[in-house]
């Protein structure tokens, strides 16, 4: 193609289309450490949910007297986590759509769904290992409890507890540091729309305008 008149090449320009803008640097690393905290973050919510959905505490429950005379057969019952502490399923959603914030949001925006994301997972860790050190105060006054013993104080026995509410405080652990490193790091991470948006910035000369169909004048 000849050039207009009163306009040169520009050296090192190739022959066809815009000249290719060199990549930020460590714009890999930024998108590597993105995707990882992402990842965590799915990873962290998973475990918790999962975690509700299974048995954290067992135990026979019967009614007693009063003066520690037991007055009727013990019945077994089992407390899912989602029956002991319905708080953490929430929170384990909220850090869930932590997730698609992370990648959708800008510095501030991102920096704010850092601190949800690590404060659901200390609300998480902490009443998750609650129950796993003192189960008797949780189940105490749940609903399992007052169906089998509706008046009078019950009598709970052979109390065991699963893995389930260790699970859970680790997965609010994972979410907690994954926040805080949300935290540390988003004003350096690279938004879901950056290299779109690269993609159709203004022609650089009248050559860019030209082979787009514009008239560069």
């Amino acid at each position: 193609m000849t050039p207009p008149a009163g306009m040169t090449p520009t050296p090192g320009r190739p022959p066809h289309g815009p000249a290719a803008a060199p990549a930020p640097p460590g714009g890999d690393r930024t998108r590597r450490e993105r995707t990882a905290a992402v990842l965590a973050c799915l990873v962290g919510a998973a475990v918790v949910l999962f975690s509700v959905s299974s048995t954290w505490v067992s135990a026979r429950v019967q009614s007693g007297s009063g003066r520690g005379e037991q007055v009727a057969a013990p019945l077994a019952v089992d407390w899912s986590g989602g029956s002991l502490a319905p708080a953490v399923t929430a929170l384990a959603l909220l850090g869930l759509a932590g997730t698609v914030a992370i990648i959708a949001t800008r510095r501030l925006g991102r920096t704010l769904v850092g601190v949800l994301v690590a404060l659901a997972g200390i609300a998480i860790l902490l009443t998750a290992g609650g129950i796993a050190l003192d189960p008797m105060g949780a189940v105490r006054g749940t609903d399992e409890v007052r169906a089998v013993v509706p008046a009078g104080e019950p009598a709970i026995t052979g109390l065991s507890r699963t893995a389930g509410p260790w699970l859970a405080s680790i997965g609010g652990l994972v979410l907690a540091v994954t926040g805080a490193a949300v935290v540390a790091r988003a004003g350096t991470w690279p938004a879901m729309s950056g290299r779109y948006q690269a993609r159709v910035a203004a022609p650089v000369d009248a050559w860019d305008a030209i082979e787009r169909g514009q008239d560069p004048t």
